[in-house]
């Protein structure tokens, strides 16, 4: 009786039920299991991918952005007061509705050491009592008169926010991470940033997140705004940011964030959040958040932006501002950049402007919650356990392909779900059915005698070990971004590799490449350098990152300059083992880069990215069609200084690009270069002459050059254009631009 009993039990029934259970229990503690977390987060920017762009309902939205015009053209808003003073008086002059700022002033601007400071105003308290002075002591007064008048940037400051009578400043709170974060005493209330509205009990479980310390705007600088709000937002596991507080606790005080402000204002509702519950409130609407904390519902494209440098010159419209709420924050490459789903670089100013259009049209993601999770992995589960009932397990291909259809199914109405700005858990039901399939499957293989074979096929199939695996999975996560830096970037290239490589097996390739980049590293490296990567046999070095190099660009000249007298040595000891000796082209640029942990969220390495790398690794080809060694950008001969000395070779339009360089030879250091000062005065009239049509003139400068030039690949190409030109003399429109052939 016990035997048949025992046969009689539909085992693979009981273990897809037990299965459930055990994914009912994992869904329990979830948020302790490393990876299952961060694994929904993939899926909900995957969701919002899906979804795609939402209309901007609101357009009286607007960022003010401090973006590279303005870096360029009002570069005084970067580095003092008064030049933050001058864009909020001109924007104050817009009339906007309000003018809040992604920052703040948490120190006395500081030109001049304070004893220097004290002493520069006595002096000029002084100069201005003298009752006859002279005109060198006019002179020096009206010196120290402008220097005083330039200590009072923060005075200035503080008139222009004041002036304008609608700014809203932010404040940077630190949140408690930890217990030992938790300060023994309370931190003292800050003076002029925004309280939310409080229930009488104060307190709870449900509480807001917590700070243990708040940086804020000098006080001195803050009388005259209306207020002010924390701008911080939160990073989930990942690194990305999907949701901001609402609220902030700091010493059993309780503060709004900016967006949650301008929400309140913009509206003319009243805040209120009620600390034991964790509810918070927008006038009579009760915002969707847990713990004081909102998801945000990225609209999936940037907000309308204005630059800065725009506002300043008077080229923006007054209507583009008049009554608009106006978020000021940073913009420009590589500054302030947040992950978020759609952008790994965003603003970090879109977020504030994100919450506040979310706050002022309910537009909150809302969450489901842990009971609807659970309800349905009960349910997931459960229904592929009834998969497993004897009438349907017939079909040994029926329970996956119904659990794949039931998988495919959650997903959809996920989706739509979260087109309606729901946000149900996908993970932890998928979960659920994978594992009551997989284990009703195994048990079904591991019992059935005959249908064990016949479900080998659809297990395999459908509820493989890999797919288990990847679901469970933590898939790995890195923050890019990147700084904007100056920089000096290096590439170096073998002439001819493909040639060598051709002519060579595999093994010893291999170790004459290694022969060669191993001297080549060694000199980046010992001149402070930092080797980027190897391309092949190319070398990508870069100077001033991750450490501060101030001479980068004379480090980087030398460097290849010593590229090229390694080569001596090494082509001598090749010439003796049969091998082929090898010629490098090294091309160097100077400029802004934006520097850092660059790829995707599965690998990223620390990499130099902009037009400079591209123009540096262009130089570098550019080589090859001059017959040089070494080619510089403009930008690396002003910065190496005058240790070297280089030559002007041409003015190219770069390939791909519709930019023209002026493009330098590095013919070595000063005092050891092939070309003496009258032999570069030469070749600079040759150039003028080239570039004013004056073809035989260019030709007869060429010629006399040429006993001093012997092996000048320059020369030769330089002789040969004028020959060329002079013969069938180009159109009006010829410019005298070289057009690069090769990249």
């Amino acid at each position: 009786m016990g035997a048949r009993r025992a046969t009689g039990r539909n085992w693979p029934l009981w273990a897809a039920l037990a299965a459930t259970v055990v994914a009912a229990l994992l869904y329990l503690v979830h948020h302790r299991l490393p990876g299952l977390d961060r694994f929904e987060l993939t899926t909900i920017d995957t969701r919002f991918r899906v979804r795609g762009p939402l209309p901007l309902r609101d357009d009286r939205i607007v960022i003010v952005g401090l973006d590279d015009q303005t870096r360029r053209e009002a570069p005084d808003v970067f580095q003092t007061r008064r030049g933050w003073a001058r864009l909020l008086t001109a924007l104050g002059a817009a009339r906007p509705k309000a003018i809040a700022l992604d920052l703040f002033y948490s120190s006395p601007e500081v030109i001049l050491p304070a004893a220097l400071a004290a002493q520069v105003r006595a002096a000029a308290a002084a100069a201005a009592a003298e009752p006859a002075p002279g005109p060198a002591l006019v002179t020096a007064r009206d010196a120290l008169t402008a220097v005083t008048d330039a200590l009072r940037g923060d005075e200035v400051l503080a008139e222009a926010i004041a002036g304008a009578r609608v700014v809203y400043l932010g404040a940077g709170f630190r949140m408690i991470e930890a217990a030992a974060d938790r300060p023994a005493a309370p931190p003292p209330e800050p003076a002029g940033l925004e309280r939310a509205q409080l229930d009488e009990a104060v307190g709870g479980a449900a509480g807001a997140p917590s700070a243990y310390a708040v940086a804020t705007t000098l006080p001195a600088l803050a009388a005259g705004a209306r207020g002010a709000g924390a701008v911080n937002h939160l990073r989930d596991a990942d690194g990305v940011a999907r949701r901001m507080a609402l609220v902030i606790e700091m010493g059993g005080r309780y503060y709004a964030s900016l967006g949650f402000v301008l929400a309140a204002r913009a509206s003319g509702q009243p805040s209120r959040y009620v600390a034991p519950t964790g509810a918070v409130s927008l006038g009579d609407r009760e915002l969707p958040t847990r713990g004081a904390v909102a998801r945000l519902n990225y609209l999936g494209h940037r907000f309308p932006r204005i630059s800065a440098a725009d506002v300043l010159a008077g080229r923006t419209p007054a209507a583009a501002l008049a009554d608009k709420i106006v978020l000021v924050g940073f913009t420009h490459a590589a500054y302030d950049k947040v992950p978020t789903p759609f952008d790994p670089l965003s603003d970090g100013v879109e977020l504030h402007a994100t919450l506040l259009h979310n706050l002022l049209h309910e537009g909150l993601l809302r969450d489901a919650g842990p009971g609807f999770g659970l309800a349905t992995v009960l349910a997931m589960g459960g229904l592929v356990t009834l998969l497993h009932l004897r009438r349907l397990r017939r079909r040994p291909w029926l329970p996956p392909t119904i659990a794949v259809g039931l998988l495919g199914l959650w997903l959809v109405l996920a989706q739509l779900a979260f087109d309606r700005g729901l946000v149900i858990e996908v993970l932890p039901p998928a979960l659920a059915l994978a594992l009551a399939v997989l284990a009703g499957t195994v048990s079904s293989i591991a019992t059935e005698g005959r249908e064990k074979a016949r479900l080998r096929g659809a297990f395999a199939q459908y509820v493989s070990k890999t797919l288990v695996e990847r679901i469970v999975a933590n898939p790995a996560a890195a923050t890019l971004g990147g700084e904007r830096r100056e920089l000096t970037v290096l590439f170096s290239d073998i002439r001819g590799f493909s040639r060598i490589a051709e002519s060579l097996p595999p093994e010893q390739l291999a170790a004459f490449l290694n022969r060669y980049l191993t001297p080549m590293t060694e000199l980046v490296l010992d001149s402070d350098g930092t080797l980027d990567k190897y391309i092949g046999d190319a070398v990508m070095a870069v100077w001033n990152a991750p450490v501060d190099v101030p001479d980068h660009a004379a480090r980087a000249c030398a460097t290849a300059l010593a590229m090229q007298r390694a080569l001596g040595p090494l082509n001598q000891r090749w010439r003796g083992q049969g091998l082929p000796a090898i010629e490098i082209g090294v091309g160097i640029n100077t400029g802004p880069m934006a520097v850092g942990n660059m790829g995707s969220e599965a690998r990223f390495d620390y990499t130099v990215l902009g037009d400079a790398v591209n123009l540096a690794s262009r130089l570098e080809a550019l080589t090859k069609e001059y017959g040089i060694d070494i080619l510089c950008g403009e930008a690396t001969r002003l910065a190496a200084g005058d240790g070297f000395v280089f030559r002007e070779l041409d003015r190219v339009r770069i390939k791909g690009k519709d930019r023209v360089a002026r493009i330098f030879e590095l013919c070595g250091r000063a005092g050891d270069a092939p070309f003496t000062a009258d032999d570069l005065a030469a070749w600079d009239r040759m150039l003028a002459a080239y570039r004013g049509r004056d073809f035989a003139g260019a030709a007869a400068l060429l010629a006399a050059l040429a006993p001093r030039h012997q092996g000048d690949g320059a020369h030769a190409v330089f002789t040969a254009r004028v020959r060329e030109l002079a013969a069938a003399p180009p159109g009006d429109d010829w410019d005298g631009v070289y057009e690069q052939r090769s990249k």
